[in-house]
């Protein structure tokens, strides 16, 4: 189960039943979204931006794990599909072949995973027989999803510092000059659980999710520059734990170490001297919507426009506004794509 097999696999399952496309999507301690493996690899990363108007991931629900493979159109229309954000700025901008889809949910140790099987527009919707064909794959597919996140837990744990030579006053990651985590203490350790935006991927890289991912990376690499070092910072904003607890801004700290070859700690701060341990010892919250919070919640995860929900909800444009800002605001989001993502991650849908 190394990497290499791995992420081959994606084109075998595909090649098997002669789909275009055929992609892991794991869900990981912080409930981040992340592709795994995948076919058409070149557009995984773009997919990031679109995790949230996702119309299959939004059918990802519990009630599904363990269920088997059902298609996509039995609760997403095709104009549904045609209208959202995922396929007019994603799929299309991508030019990825895919339309009709299969979805997968199984359960791990630490969470879900979702195997989606896609195929092109002029293909025609998945058969009963394509269907039963992965059904018969459903428990080698389990096993294997298994494995590897228990290959990927021992991963993890291996690099936390347990000679305690890494302070445990604030989470500090210890990095070389590819990005890859070597060592963290327990706190950082803690708030990768906690933070969505955190990720670390099959090869152990450490990044951040989304915008910032950019930031990271640059400032990470001129910390561990060949020829001069440089120190940095960049900031991730308010968001929501896995959990529901708010997570205040923080502050990554790049502090290069030349010692042993080129290396960068990587400290979290916040803007309280207490902020941190708060995060750790505040319990976890209850977010209340209300029931047009609910409906509007619902309409942006079908892709309505704003016209749309209005006309659906029989509301005016400032209300529908109104209500989107305080979805913004109870979830800890920025945008709308962001809180419906943070819904879908705390099981609020």
């Amino acid at each position: 189960m190394d990497d290499e097999l791995f992420n081959t696999l994606p084109n075998r399952l595909a090649r098997e039943i002669d789909v275009p496309s055929a992609l892991f999507i794991w869900l990981h301690p912080g409930d981040y979204r992340e592709i795994t493996a995948g076919t058409q690899a070149e557009a995984n990363l773009d997919y990031n931006t679109f995790e949230g108007p996702d119309p299959w991931l939004a059918q990802g629900t519990d009630d599904k794990v363990g269920t088997g493979v059902f298609r996509l159109s039995n609760y997403v229309s095709p104009q549904e599909l045609e209208e959202s954000e995922m396929f007019n700025e994603f799929i299309t901008k991508n030019r990825l072949d895919r339309y009709w889809c299969l979805g997968l949910l199984q359960g791990t140790r630490d969470g879900r995973v979702a195997t989606a099987f896609h195929k092109g527009k002029t293909a025609g919707d998945f058969t009963d027989t394509e269907l039963s064909l992965i059904n018969r794959h459903v428990e080698d597919l389990g096993r294997l999803h298994a494995i590897r996140r228990e290959l990927h837990r021992a991963s993890i744990r291996e690099i936390a510092a347990a000679d305690r030579s890494l302070l445990d006053d604030a989470p500090i990651f210890e990095l070389d000059h590819q990005g890859r985590l070597l060592r963290m203490n327990g706190k950082a350790e803690r708030l990768f659980k906690l933070h969505p935006l955190l990720a670390v991927d099959s090869k152990r890289t450490l990044r951040v999710q989304g915008t910032g991912q950019s930031a990271f990376h640059l400032t990470a690499g001129k910390a561990t520059a060949a020829r001069k070092s440089e120190a940095g910072a960049m900031d991730l904003a308010q968001t929501r734990a896995s959990d529901g607890r708010i997570i205040p801004r923080l502050r990554l700290n790049f502090l290069p170490r030349t010692d042993g070859g080129r290396k960068v700690l990587v400290i979290a701060t916040t803007e309280f001297t207490d902020g941190m341990q708060d995060l750790f010892d505040s319990p976890q919250e209850r977010i209340l919507l209300t029931p047009r919070e609910r409906d509007v919640l619902h309409g942006l995860i079908r892709g309505l426009r704003r016209d749309q929900l209005g006309h659906d909800l029989d509301l005016a444009m400032p209300t529908i506004d109104l209500h989107s800002a305080n979805l913004r605001r109870k979830l800890g989001a920025r945008t709308i794509a962001e809180a419906v993502a943070i819904a879908l991650k705390l099981g609020l849908i």
